[in-house]
Order: structure tokens, then sequence, then C-alpha cells
């Protein structure tokens, strides 16, 4: 069966099936831990789900790891695709906009909800990458029916505190009003870095939400650049935390993904990026060092000199991206 046609177009639709609220979170959590890590963006890198594994093994107390979308992606080869699969398994994990585009029909493309000022080639490159997914996937029926099950968000409790995980934004699966760049205040060298025009998202919309949501940290990914972002609601600190990518460079000239780790317990972890305290309630950007070398030969393997994102994936693998740490940290205390 032939791939249909990469389009740019299919790559910015949004299906309804993506729309939600945030009083959708506003529910009894999935479960209580001591130590959350959040694993947004994993985009199929073995290597990278091995450094999860690593990095949790040096916790005083197992952390629950939550997958929140978006764990295959460049995966597009049988043994890497399976490796991600069974790593996965047996895991919390959420969907991402990968996942649903796996089990739903191929006119959704990559299922990324671009915005209009990403570029139609980074699109096209998007859709070509999962239509090619698509077809490794079909060997893995039981898998796509567990996809296909997977909830849209998770409310979880650490330590007396309401920890909401999407993977978008609040209102939608594939969303973008969370990004770094559409976030207030603005940092216009981000713009600049990313093009950004449209609506930014304001302090009253993350109010909203969290009133909405009746959380104190929103955990997400998607739109590529980490950040953490502080504010105060109604006399109560909050925090929107998205982690960027797990299985790729998301700093300048510093190829190692990004986690985000919620934890109960006091003190700011030895390896913590950047981080800050929700009363007894800690929470961190924390590097995830996978094997660089492992994950570009898996990644050459199925993506060699001439395919259509050989070029610009690799550059990110190795030197990430133009933000600077500095930017991401967005914290007033």
């Amino acid at each position: 069966m032939s791939a249909p046609v990469a389009t740019a177009g299919r790559g910015r639709s949004c299906p309804l099936a993506y729309r939600h609220q945030a009083s959708d979170l506003a529910r009894p959590p999935a479960f209580t831990c001591t130590t959350l890590y959040v694993v947004g963006g994993l985009y199929g890198n073995r290597a990278a789900l091995d450094a999860v594994r690593a990095r949790a093994a040096h916790e005083l107390a197992a952390p629950q790891v939550v997958f929140n979308g978006d764990f295959h992606y460049l995966d597009a080869d049988p043994a890497n695709f399976a490796g991600i699969a069974d790593g996965v398994a047996g895991q919390r994990a959420t969907l991402g906009n990968v996942e649903y585009a796996l089990t739903a029909a191929a006119e959704v493309g990559c299922g990324c909800n671009y915005p209009d000022y990403v570029p139609d080639e980074t699109v096209t490159r998007s859709n070509l990458v999962v239509d090619r997914l698509r077809d490794v996937a079909r060997a893995f029926p039981e898998h796509l029916t567990e996809l296909a099950e997977l909830p849209r968000h998770l409310t979880v409790a650490v330590g007396g505190h309401r920890i909401g995980i999407i993977h978008g934004d609040p209102e939608s699966l594939a969303g973008w009003r969370l990004a770094l760049e559409a976030v207030e205040p603005a940092d216009h060298a981000v713009r600049e870095l990313t093009g950004w025009h449209g609506t930014p998202t304001t302090a009253g919309v993350l109010s909203d939400w969290f009133r909405r949501a009746q959380v104190d940290v929103l955990a997400c990914t998607h739109t590529g650049l980490p950040y953490a972002q502080d504010l105060t609601v109604d006399d109560r600190p909050r925090l929107v935390i998205n982690n960027g990518t797990a299985g790729l460079g998301n700093f300048t000239g510093e190829p190692f993904g990004v986690l985000t780790r919620v934890s109960s317990l006091t003190g700011a972890p030895p390896d913590s990026l950047y981080g800050t305290d929700l009363g007894e309630l800690r929470c961190d950007a924390i590097p995830l060092r996978y094997d660089l070398r492992r994950a570009v030969e898996d990644f050459q393997k199925t993506w060699p000199a001439g395919t259509p994102v050989h070029t610009s994936y690799l550059t990110r693998l190795h030197r990430g991206t133009g933000l600077r740490r500095a930017q991401a940290a967005r914290l007033s205390r």
C-alpha cells in the first residue's frame, strides 16, 4: 500500500478528537507517588529510554514514570519500533500526536497541528516521517490497540499536590499555547528564533487554566523547546514546566534530552538544570544524558544521508537548538 502524498497541510490539521478542557484535569488523581518523571518527546530514541531507567536508579525511592506522548517518531525501523514499544509497555503513558496519528486515518499526517509560523518544509518532513512510521507500525497490531486506548491526559498526586500531565496544552492534545514562544512575558529572542506570531498566552489565560484544572503544576511537552515558568494564582504558587524533548538536544551546544522531575523529597537534585520549590514540592528539569553515539547510529541506520530528515535531526542530536539554558529558567523563586 503506497503512502499518501505528504503535504504540509496534513500536518497542520487539528482533529476534533484532540479537543479537551482544562476542567478535565479536575478529577481524582490516577495515582499517588513520591517522585514523578514526566518524559515527553522520546522520539523513538532507544538510548534515551535506557537513560531514563539509569537516572531513575539513582532515586532514593523508585519514581513513577509517565511518557506523555511522542515516544515514537524517528523509530521507523522494526527493531527500533519494537524496542520503544517494549520499553513503554507496562509504564504509565498518555497519548501524543504521533501515537494518535498511528491509530488514525492517514489524512491527519503527523498530527502535529503546526501553527502557521512553522515553515512548510518542517511540516512536510514530519508528515514524511509519520507516513513511514505508520507503515512500520502496521506489523504491531497489539501495540496499536494499546496506543488507541491511552488517555489524553493524567492527573497525579505528588506529596499532596496535584500535577496535570498533558501533551500539548489544556485545550488540545497538540495545542501550541504552552510553547515557550507563545507564553508571556515575551522572550523576543525566542520569538525571533521560532518566527512566532499570533495571540500570546497571557498570565490571565494561565490562571484560568490552573483554576479550572485544579492543579499546581502543568507538565507538558510537544512544542520542542523546554522551559519552566512560575506564577501565583489565588495566593498559591503554580508552575508550567515543558520538558522540550527527551530524545533530542534542547539547548545550544548541549546534546542531551530533558525530563521533568517532580518530587515531595526536599532539595534540588545535584543534576538539576533549573527548578523551583512549590511549598514542599520540588520541580526540576533534569538532563537526560543518553549514549549519543548509539543514538546517532540508530538514527542514521533509519534515516541515512539523502532521506528527508537526515540533516535537520542529526544536527539537533549533535548541537541542540538555538535556545540558551538561561532562557528556559523563567522562575521568580
